[in-house]
């Protein structure tokens, strides 16, 4: 074991204190200590979901990357009598393929020693909007929301399949519409699935947004150093900062996969289950953070969402989250650390505890509550 690292915060204020104390220890549970962010998840029901979404992403970003330096090393000029004369809008709203084309048409035919600031910036509009459209973002969002929720109730009814059944059940699973049209779909069920899609969404869309606007500031500086002489020197910085930049973005959309998935997957079992169902937390995975296996193999009853008292310490209900709560075991108060109350702390959510969490439910016991669901999945070869 290292030595300890005293960090000195007699200087900040308490809500600076408390918000450093709150990433540091948010920080050791959202990262595998081991680095393996990109080992297959231990769930067998997702997984595939998991790397299915992880491949299309990346293929993306890629794509943009790859391009991006083909522009940037003057690769990707020509010359036409077609192309427009003047600098197409580059407002950073949703274009059509026709707006796209003559962006491109635009781009291609002028001269690399004729680009200025402005058509550089309209270059990496245009590489997120053809690598990176919102559309297509939200397609994937709301694909890995609906069969990742799916397979949480596939879960309950059957229990954990092979990687094999699961990849059959994940092939042959029915649209959301049709399995609500089969065998019903409740209220908490759908809600599960509506709101996973509305916040995978949002953070695809917002990553998106995000790196076009780093992106935007990485060429504007490149350029601006270029314009003052430093050609030689920044060539080889700005290599450096776009793999950088493309390799975080890159985990950043991987931790977006495995932290929705199993949320979804989660949240979508318990909504599955009756009120009284007793479930067994599983977190056996390598990288597992300090608070996870501290509630590997704890026992839970699910309860009713609306019930007036519920007990966090030994129920689990569907949208039972870590959200306001803290993983740092101690909060400034005046000018000492003073242990937080219990009910200020990480609790066993329903879902996923922090992101990048890989954790699961179990049944304990009992017959599936879902006959019908159970049968239709054992034709599909759900059966281990």
């Amino acid at each position: 074991m290292g030595r300890p690292l005293l960090l000195d915060v007699s200087c900040l204020c308490p809500e600076h204190t408390n918000g450093l104390l709150e990433s540091v220890y948010k920080a050791i549970g959202e990262e595998p200590p081991d680095g393996d962010i990109w080992s297959e998840h231990p769930n067998p029901l997702i997984r595939r979901i998991v790397e299915l979404f992880t491949e299309r992403g990346l293929e993306r970003i890629n794509g943009l990357r790859g391009e991006l330096v083909r522009w940037l090393r003057g690769e990707m000029h020509e010359a036409s009598d077609l192309a427009p004369r003047e600098r197409p809008g580059g407002a950073m709203r949703r274009w059509d393929s026709v707006e796209i084309g003559v962006v491109r048409l635009y781009l291609r035919n002028l001269p690399r020693d004729a680009f200025t600031l402005d058509d550089w910036m309209l270059l990496v509009d245009y590489l997120v909007q053809r690598y990176l459209p919102e559309s297509d973002l939200r397609s994937e969002a709301d694909w890995l929301a609906t069969r990742a929720g799916l397979m949480g109730r596939v879960q309950a009814a059957m229990g954990e399949p092979d990687a094999r059944a699961a990849d059959t059940i994940l092939a042959q699973l029915p649209s959301i519409d049709e399995v609500a049209r089969q065998f019903g779909l409740s209220a908490q069920e759908r809600a599960v699935i509506d709101f996973g899609r509305a916040r995978t969404a949002e953070n695809v869309t917002g990553l998106a947004d995000a790196a076009r606007h780093r992106l935007r500031k990485m060429v504007a500086d490149y350029q601006e150093a270029i314009y003052l002489g430093n050609r030689a020197e920044t060539a080889e910085h700005l290599q450096s900062k776009l793999l950088d930049e493309f390799g975080l973005l890159n985990r950043d959309w991987r931790r977006i996969a495995v932290t929705e998935a199993t949320e979804l997957a989660n949240q979508g079992f318990i909504a599955s289950l009756p009120p009284g169902t007793r479930v067994r937390r599983v977190e056996k995975y390598r990288g597992a953070c300090a608070f996870c296996r501290s509630i590997d193999g704890r026992v839970f009853t699910v309860a009713d969402p609306a019930a007036p008292k519920r007990d966090g310490d030994t129920e689990v209900w569907v949208g039972k989250t870590n959200v306001g709560r803290s993983a740092s075991p101690r909060r400034r108060e005046g000018g000492a650390l003073v242990e937080r109350e219990p009910h200020e702390m990480w609790w066993a959510a329903a879902g996923a505890q922090h992101p990048n969490c890989r954790g699961a439910w179990v049944k304990v016991g009992g017959a599936s509550e879902d006959p019908e669901f159970e049968a239709f999945l054992a034709k599909l070869g759900g059966r281990k």
